[in-house]
């Protein structure tokens, strides 16, 4: 498998929900939450080699995907 944004940022992820969910207390994400994302990041991720098969503009396809979510992520929980 390659390496691509999407491996990694899931990755991060999923180390991240797994030791917060080891702490007491309120979790940032359950674990049914955590399964959806892992395979909407899978399948957007199968999506994306589909679409190109160029590694480079695969790269800046994800980076750019990526970014787009973080931001809309951000504007979603600043409103909330």
């Amino acid at each position: 498998m390659k390496l691509t944004p999407l491996n990694i940022s899931l990755a991060c992820i999923l180390v991240w929900a797994i030791t917060e969910m080891g702490e007491e207390g309120q979790t940032f994400i359950s674990w049914g939450w955590l399964a959806i994302l892992v395979v909407f990041l899978i399948a957007m991720d199968i999506l994306f080699r589909l679409w190109t098969k160029d590694v480079k503009r695969l790269w800046i396809m994800q980076l750019g995907f990526i970014l787009v979510v973080g931001i809309i992520s951000i504007v979603i929980k600043s409103i909330f």
